[in-house]
């Protein structure tokens, strides 16, 4: 260990020295205060052996100073005194001591002493250890959480949820929800909407909502039947998902004047049909089971055709409604439900979701809540499906438009902006058969302007051997330490006379680069192939400004 050893005393001084180096420790000495708390900060020792009496900084004080500099650090200070009162070794621990020892100095005590304090140091420093890992994992949790969120976000950005004929609540019992509602409007002035139910609970089932929302809406925009949907969606969750995941699923078509319905029912609680002067009509149990649970092959696809009076209301949930339990273990049960549903009560028959609610959550205890509540409420009557609503509208007959974003440093160290951008310029009609192809152009752009533009660094890293490796470490550590820069991208609709498209224009601020030199054709020592690629997807329509700070491509729609 290294010890620094403080006393004014040289004998003293002379004397621990000899029993410490016999025990192979490092000593530092140190005559005063003001010495012994500048060789701290230096030398940075593993423990203190610590003299009360000195001139001008004594031993209490020093105590504190350093103890307080340590932090989460075990540094034992050991007072070395002839001192026996009982209040001034209460004094010693007070301040910030660990232990003391007397004089005259006793080898074996001293050499006790300093093994023990050793053991603490130890586990001290494995907490430490272990404290740092958790606050890493922690930390890497909570942003694989945030771009799961974000991949959920995106997955059900087109979710028509401003329809005015359909109310919901929502409730999942963790951070993600294995409860999704999907609602998008029919190519025909109508509505579809599916309500599903994941086996299990939280991420893991949360994970089929991306699979099966992106199915969903694809089909939706096509103007497929219900029992299609349902059947490619069972085909997709059995091809995908593990074969103990499952998806209880009801499936609903509303036509354009709101006066019929067709539903697909497989595996969720009775969905309930209730007429506008309240009275419950008639159950619709489930026909079939589960998504997922069936070979492509043996799949049904008996639907419920449903004529409907205007005013009329469809009533869907998942199975956490009805199975929520109160402290004494009671279920909530379709009873209560429907009884709720039938009430007379004219303020409640305009807002039964929320009367249900309030009534799920009087019955139960809020915060333990043991499975995912969703309740949805659909009003028969012509859905108001205005042309900005509308998925997919013909891309030459909407407006110019252009946006702008400044990149950050913050932003470049833990964001994703080409994901980001594409996510905001997305709704754009006609541009969901080409996210792809302006995924990969932004990402590249983003990525040259990055890694050569901002950071400086050279693709020439990449030819020694672990070149990658090296260039992603010291592309790790320059993005770490960045402090300004900016990149900025511009895109926009680009209307010519012959050809409609995307323009998309990045600056960084560089040095820019000898742009020149990009290979004609791809090789696997060449650089450059990013940019290639970009040139591929663009028809060559790439343009270096600012010696190569600044690049503007056309991509055709």
């Amino acid at each position: 260990m290294r010890i620094l050893l403080v006393d004014d005393m040289e004998t003293n001084r002379k004397l621990l020295r000899w029993m410490l180096e016999e025990a192979n420790h490092e000593v530092i000495e140190a005559t005063n205060g003001e010495e012994s708390l500048a060789l701290f900060h230096i030398e940075q020792p593993d423990m203190v052996l610590l003299d009360i009496i000195m001139p001008g900084i004594d031993g209490y004080d020093v105590a504190r100073i350093i103890k307080k500099s340590t932090g989460n650090r075990y540094v034992p200070i050991i007072f070395i005194t002839a001192i026996n009162d009982d209040e001034a070794l209460t004094q010693c621990l007070a301040c910030g001591g660990d232990d003391f020892l007397s004089k005259p100095f006793n080898e074996a005590i001293l050499q006790a002493k300093i093994k023990s304090h050793a053991r603490i140091q130890d586990l001290n420093n494995q907490v430490n250890k272990k404290n740092e890992e958790l606050l890493y994992h922690q930390a890497l949790t909570q942003r694989e959480h945030e771009i799961v969120e974000h991949v959920f976000n995106s997955a059900l950005s087109e979710n028509f949820y401003t329809s005015d004929i359909v109310n919901f609540y929502l409730s999942p019992m963790s951070t993600f929800n294995g409860d999704v509602l999907l609602i998008a409007p029919s190519p025909r002035g109508g509505l579809y909407l599916m309500l599903g139910d994941f086996t299990g609970h939280g991420l893991s089932a949360a994970i089929g909502a991306l699979p099966v929302s992106r199915t969903f809406f694809s089909m939706a925009r096509k103007g497929l039947s219900i029992g299609d949907i349902a059947k490619e969606m069972n085909s997709l969750i059995t091809a995908l998902l593990p074969d103990y995941m499952f998806c209880a699923a009801t499936l609903v078509e509303l036509n354009s004047a709101g006066n019929e319905a067709i539903l697909w029912c497989g595996g969720l609680p009775n969905a309930v049909l209730v007429s506008p002067e309240g009275k419950i009509e008639r159950f619709l149990p489930s026909m079939h089971t589960p998504l997922g649970s069936m070979e492509k092959h043996a799949f049904e696809r008996d639907v419920y055709t449903l004529k409907l009076k205007t005013g009329s209301r469809l009533y869907l949930h998942s199975d956490g409604v009805i199975e929520a339990k109160n402290p004494a273990g009671e279920m909530f049960g379709e009873h209560r439900l429907n009884t709720l549903l039938s009430s007379e009560d004219v303020n409640s028959r305009h807002d039964r979701v929320n009367t249900i609610t309030q009534q799920l959550f009087e019955f139960s205890d809020i915060n333990s809540q043991n499975d995912d509540i969703s309740i949805i409420e659909i009003l028969c009557k012509p859905p108001k499906i205005i042309a900005s609503d509308r998925p997919e509208q013909d891309y030459y007959s909407m407006p110019s438009w252009k946006m702008r974003f400044n990149i950050e440093p913050d932003h470049m160290r833990i964001g994703n902006p080409p994901a980001d951008i594409l996510a905001m310029i997305a709704p754009a009609a006609g541009l969901s058969g080409h996210k792809d192809i302006l995924h990969t152009i932004l990402t590249e752009l983003y990525l040259n302007a990055l890694e050569h533009g901002i950071l400086g660094l050279s693709s020439c890293l990449k030819n020694e051997d672990d070149g990658f490796q090296t260039f992603y470490t010291e592309k790790e550590k320059r993005l770490k330490s960045l402090k300004e820069g900016q990149i900025e991208v511009i895109v926009s609709q680009d209307k010519r006379s012959d050809i409609n498209g995307i323009r998309i224009w990045i600056h960084d601020g560089g040095a820019g680069f000898d742009y020149h030199k990009i290979p004609a054709s791809s090789s696997d020592d060449s650089h450059g192939r990013g940019l290639m690629l970009v040139k591929s997807l663009c028809n060559d329509e790439v343009y270096f400004k600012n010696g190569g700070a600044t690049v503007e491509v056309f991509y055709s729609l």
